[in-house]
């Protein structure tokens, strides 16, 4: 049998001085729990879009720019980039000095999202465009990317037409209003108020798809050889980048060489054809067709010769 407690003799007969001490326990139970909660740091949710100025019209889809990067490009412009590896935010906002957008290195580095957040946030403010090259292409790495605020998304390694139109599915929102729909291409982004729209402004809802830059990278001779079925099937790559280094790598060979040069004519060409926009090293900002870097515009080597040894 279980043991039971006796009850009182009288349960409801409980005297007043009793009743009162219960309560002031209580009160003051309730009074450290609310001290407490309020010093707690408020969550960094940004409040949705809209509700910015309460009574504002709505702002229209695809009526904005606010990725210069963008504007830039149609202006037939060359843009140019600092790559950052790690969490100093000083380091960021200085990187951000004569650039036009910073590439955040999350493939091959140790940064965190709430890290990669903070960078996000400092880069914007310095006046510059964060990309964020994520370590793949799937849907929480990029949703992570574009809630925080990137407006490109770089994906590593493109060497399948499924990968590439996860590419674009995760980094753009879908219909939206049927009145007032997003651009397109619409995707299967879910709606998160997360660091985003406090950094964009009130219509980044309903711009962020025409903001947003998709860039894949080709860096391997499979993805040489279905160039042209990654941008024939999917709709809304915007940028094709010739990833120098891994393209010799995995190919075996160097820039220069016959079959490395080849392989580049075949992206190039496909990218070119299509209207879309060819990246490369910096150092090759003055072969033809080439508008968007990774490197700043001084650079004089692609990244494929190894570094110095380190003095003895």
């Amino acid at each position: 049998m279980r043991p039971t407690t006796p009850a009182p003799a009288h349960p409801i007969a409980v005297s007043t001085k009793s009743r009162t001490t219960r309560l002031l326990v209580l009160s003051a139970a309730l009074l450290a729990a609310v001290s407490v909660t309020a010093a707690e740091p408020a969550p960094q949710i940004a409040a949705p879009p809209q509700a910015a100025r309460p009574g504002a019209p709505p702002v229209k889809a695809g009526s904005q720019t606010f990725n210069t990067v963008i504007a830039k490009l149609k202006e037939g412009k060359q843009v140019f980039s600092n790559t950052i590896i790690g969490p100093d935010l000083a380091v960021a906002k200085k990187a951000c000095e004569g650039v036009d957008f910073i590439w955040i290195e999350m493939q091959h580095s140790t940064l965190t999202w709430r890290e990669t957040q903070q960078l996000i946030k400092v880069i914007v403010e310095a006046g510059s465009i964060p990309f964020v090259r994520v370590p793949t292409a799937n849907e929480g790495d990029i949703q992570k990317a574009t809630d925080a605020g990137a407006l490109g998304i770089i994906i590593p390694m493109a060497d399948s037409v499924e990968e590439a139109r996860n590419a674009v599915l995760f980094s753009k929102f879908p219909i939206g209003h049927r009145d007032n729909p997003n651009a397109k291409p619409w995707g299967h982004r879910s709606s998160g108020q997360m660091q985003a729209p406090s950094l964009w402004g009130p219509g980044y809802a309903v711009n962020a798809n025409n903001n947003i830059l998709v860039m894949i990278l080709i860096e391997n001779p499979h993805g040489v050889g279905i160039i042209d079925d990654l941008l024939e099937e999917v709709q809304g790559i915007d940028i094709v980048m010739v990833a120098s280094n891994d393209f010799g790598m995995h190919g075996g060979d160097r820039d220069g060489d016959a079959s490395y040069n080849a392989r580049e004519k075949l992206v190039r060409e496909a990218v070119l054809k299509r209207g879309l926009v060819l990246a490369g090293p910096s150092s090759w900002k003055d072969r033809p067709g080439y508008r968007l870097f990774q490197g700043p515009r001084d650079a004089t080597t692609t990244g494929y010769e190894p570094p110095p040894a380190p003095p003895r």
